[in-house]
């Protein structure tokens, strides 16, 4: 190929190449993280996920009132209680202990966190233990 074509090309190539990349998420659709958990499946077969790692969007459902200075921070070292967000079918209600040390963000009753936990008995309502917390 001549030199003078070979410019033109290279600029048409690297003017296209950004275009391939996929755009960021629209909406608030959150981005999906780790192995996709159908919450249907993890109510109806706990004992299936036994030992492994999970995570969800959750919200806190234990009665922390922020407006009296309290937040999830105060419940390090305890048994917590979660739900699934949003009127769905076959909502989830867990407890998840938050040991020792975690780092914990200020959050009261209802507020929406990420919550990454090891299911180390296969039982929604105990050995549930957390590994990470975040705000979404």
């Amino acid at each position: 190929m001549e030199p003078r074509r070979v410019v033109p090309v290279v600029l048409v190539f690297g003017l296209l190449a950004p275009a391939g990349c996929s755009p960021p998420p629209v909406g608030d659709e959150p981005r999906h993280r780790g192995p996709k958990i159908r919450i249907a499946d993890f109510i109806n077969n706990t004992a299936a996920y036994k030992g492994k790692l999970i995570s969800f969007d959750l919200k806190i459902e234990e009665a922390i009132d922020r407006s009296q200075g309290r937040s999830l921070l105060d419940y390090v070292g305890r048994d917590v209680k979660f739900m699934t967000p949003g009127p769905r079918v076959g909502q989830l209600h867990l407890v998840i202990t938050i040991p020792e040390g975690l780092a914990v963000p200020e959050v009261g009753y209802l507020d929406d966190v990420w919550v990454t936990f090891v299911c180390t008995r296969g039982n929604l309502q105990q050995g549930n233990e957390a590994k990470s917390i975040e705000i979404p």
